[in-house]
């Protein structure tokens, strides 16, 4: 991902993960989340490249077998050879017997999983040695009642500890500018930054999406300079397609 940008919330998930990983066996499990549109996802493609982690990425309704099937099918995209036919168990003890002691396994849009799916992952983790980092909005701010998953709940609160990222919207028009416009444009004007500030809030994908429009009325109309004129009317253009 050459045109990623590393804003301070990405560094920030590195680190993290590079701390998951060097964690003592039966603790290597760390959180990334975040509201919707924070990067979550471009930064966990970006990690996968970074730290060359095993990386799936859930939906809602995933199965255990689904699931354990897309990880065999991820680790053999970075070099193992895992046959992912057969039962969950069966893939559960080839996986774990795969050699991943030592490697990151990411598993973005987690929130879609079902408890015992995460489960399932964390013995992966604890057997086989792997870190594993799930991804997605926060799994903790639901309210369970069901003694199991209360049980769960507390082991994945103690063995995450400290080892957690919120993604965080961009703070201010100088942040933005720097990490999303510099890159993309060079030096903006602060009326420019700040105009970019007010119709995206921060959110990091509006804000990408914002500066794709920019980009391309830019080329359309011969411009080379991002001004705020060109924000508020690629703002507005945007506006009128959705």
């Amino acid at each position: 991902m050459s045109n990623f940008v590393k804003t301070v919330m990405a560094e920030k998930a590195r680190a993290m993960c590079e701390v998951t990983m060097a964690a003592p066996r039966y603790s290597r499990l760390g959180q990334l989340t975040g509201d919707p549109g924070t990067g979550k996802t471009s930064t966990t493609l970006w990690l996968e490249q970074e730290l060359d982690a095993i990386r799936v990425e859930a939906w809602s309704g995933m199965k255990d077998k689904t699931c354990l099937q897309e990880l065999a099918r991820a680790m053999n995209n970075k070099g193992f050879s895992i046959d992912d036919t057969g039962t969950s168990n069966t893939l559960m003890h080839r996986i774990i017997r795969g050699g991943i002691e030592g490697k990151l396994i990411i598993v973005d849009e987690a929130n879609h999983l079902k408890w015992a799916t995460l489960e399932m992952l964390r013995s992966i983790s604890d057997i086989g040695g792997a870190a594993l980092v799930i991804a997605g909005t926060d799994l903790l701010a639901k309210k369970f009642t069901h003694p199991q998953i209360r049980v769960f709940l507390e082991q994945y609160r103690q063995r995450v500890g400290t080892k957690k990222v919120v993604m965080q919207p961009v703070k201010d028009a100088g942040e933005l500018a720097a990490y999303v416009l510099g890159p993309r444009f060079g030096a903006v004007t602060k009326s420019s930054a700040d105009a970019f500030m007010r119709k995206t809030g921060g959110n990091w994908r509006f804000s990408v999406a914002l500066a794709d429009a920019c980009t391309r009325l830019m080329k359309n109309e011969g411009l080379t300079k991002l001004d705020e004129k060109v924000v508020e009317t690629a703002a507005a253009w945007m506006a009128g397609q959705a």
